[in-house]
């Protein structure tokens, strides 16, 4: 009963992105999806890769997001699925939609929404958000 071939799960260290990856391994393993490919994206806003010591916290971002890239990827394994690993550094929101249209046969993304208050919500969007109002494929958000 496979009705999604391939599914983009962005994911970061949130309690709402371990969950998303437990539904999406979930619908994986009843094959409702074929394939799943686990996105993390790791901040660099704050290192200038020009100074030394700033390559430094470069490596350990990124081995910081391969470690929790691993972990999901044990979730998912666990449901007897596999999975892809992807990881990029910069803005969440535009490598998401970047990853969309540079490989253009994803046919959904599951993510988790993270708990912002009206606040935050109001001044720094969510990444949720703006992926889900950018996009033509569906968006499962996961609470």
């Amino acid at each position: 009963m496979k009705v999604f071939n391939k599914a983009l799960l962005p994911v970061d260290g949130s309690e709402q992105a371990e969950r998303a990856v437990k539904k999406a391994a979930e619908l994986a393993a009843a094959g409702v999806i074929e394939n799943l490919v686990l996105f993390n994206v790791y901040g660099t806003s704050d290192v200038d890769i020009t100074k030394l010591h700033n390559q430094d916290k470069l490596d350990m971002l990124r081995s910081e997001s391969q470690e929790l890239l691993k972990r999901y990827e044990a979730i998912i394994q666990a449901a007897g699925v596999s999975c892809k690993l992807k990881r990029a550094g910069g803005d969440p929101a535009a490598l998401i939609l970047d990853l969309l249209e540079s490989e253009d046969d994803y046919d959904l993304i599951i993510m988790g929404s993270r708990k912002l208050n009206r606040f935050q919500e109001l001044v720094l969007g969510s990444v949720s958000d703006k992926v889900t109002r950018l996009v033509s494929i569906p968006v499962l958000i996961v609470k």
